[in-house]
């Protein structure tokens, strides 16, 4: 009994389809990173600022917890957070 021989397939299109999409990827990743990032200049001139914890801990406890107008043609105003949670508070308790 002899077996019917089914022909083989070439698998360079395949390997040229891979190496085309990975290209394709590269391209396009590199394209939008290049094109994301500032130039070195801009980069350079970035600086941190240079807070202790306690500093950074103080301003934020600073912010939450005092008001403030912040834009008064619009009615915007920044609430202490106590103050907002007795608002949420009410709010939702009627």
């Amino acid at each position: 009994m002899t077996q019917a021989h089914t022909p083989s397939r070439s698998s360079f299109p395949v390997v040229v389809a891979i190496i085309g999409l990975f290209l394709l990827f590269w391209f396009l990743t590199s394209k939008v990173y290049v094109d994301g990032v500032d130039s070195p200049e801009e980069v350079s001139n970035f600086t941190v600022p240079d807070t202790t914890l306690a500093e950074h801990e103080g301003a934020a406890q600073s912010l939450l917890s005092t008001s403030k107008v912040t834009d008064a043609a619009n009615g915007k105003v920044r609430l202490s957070i106590e103050r907002a949670k007795a608002l949420v508070i009410a709010e939702n308790s009627k």
